[in-house]
C-alpha cells in the first residue's frame, strides 16, 4: 500500500497532474485540428442537428459542468429512451443497447474509435476534467452509488481510466 500524501506533496502532485493534463490537452488539440472538420462534416451529412453534445456530468466535489462530445444520436435521443427502456442491456441507472436505433451511421463509427470524445480535451483544458480518472457520471448516477459517490467525486473526472482499459479489454 503505498503512503499518503500530505501537505506539500500532495499539492505538488494535484500542480504537476493538471500542468500535464494542460499540456496534453493543448498538445491533443493541435494534433486533432485535421480530423475535427472531417468529423464535422461527416456529422453533418449524416445527421441534421447539432455537432456536438453536452451532457451534464458531476465533476470533482459535485460540481455539475457539460461534457462535450461530438453527437452521434438522433437529436432529442433522450426523450425515445423511454420506449426503449425495456431493451435496456445493463443493470443500474446505466442505459445500454448493442444495435440503439437513436446511433446514426457515422455516430456507430465515431464510438467504435472513441472519435466522439475528442471534444472532452476542451473539458480538460479549462479544468473540468482531467486526461486520466474516474469517467464523468450524471448526478442520478452517482446518487445510486452512494458507496463511492464521495471518493469519486473527490477528483477530477477523465477522458479515460480504468472503466476504458478493461471494455476494451473485453471487446478483443
Amino acid at each position: 500500500q503505498m503512503p499518503a500524501l500530505s501537505g506539500f506533496g500532495y499539492r505538488a502532485f494535484r500542480w504537476g497532474k493538471r500542468l500535464m493534463d494542460i499540456f496534453g490537452s493543448l498538445v491533443a488539440l493541435i494534433c486533432l485540428l485535421p480530423l475535427l472538420p472531417v468529423i464535422a462534416i461527416a456529422i453533418e451529412l449524416n445527421s441534421p442537428g447539432p455537432l456536438f453534445y453536452g451532457a451534464i456530468r458531476q465533476g470533482r466535489g459535485g460540481k455539475n459542468f457539460r461534457c462535450w462530445k461530438f453527437r452521434t444520436m438522433v437529436p432529442n435521443a433522450e426523450d425515445s429512451q423511454a420506449k426503449l427502456r425495456s431493451k435496456n442491456e445493463v443493470d443500474g441507472p446505466q442505459f445500454k443497447m448493442k444495435d440503439d436505433p437513436r446511433i446514426f451511421r457515422v455516430g456507430r463509427i465515431l464510438r467504435r474509435l472513441n472519435l466522439d470524445e475528442l471534444p472532452q480535451f476542451w473539458n480538460v483544458l479549462i479544468g473540468q476534467m482531467s486526461i486520466v480518472g474516474p469517467r464523468p457520471s450524471p448526478e442520478k448516477e452517482n446518487q445510486m452509488c452512494p458507496a463511492w459517490r464521495e471518493a469519486r467525486l473527490s477528483v477530477r473526472p477523465g477522458i479515460t481510466g480504468l472503466w476504458q482499459v478493461s471494455r476494451k479489454r473485453d471487446r478483443d
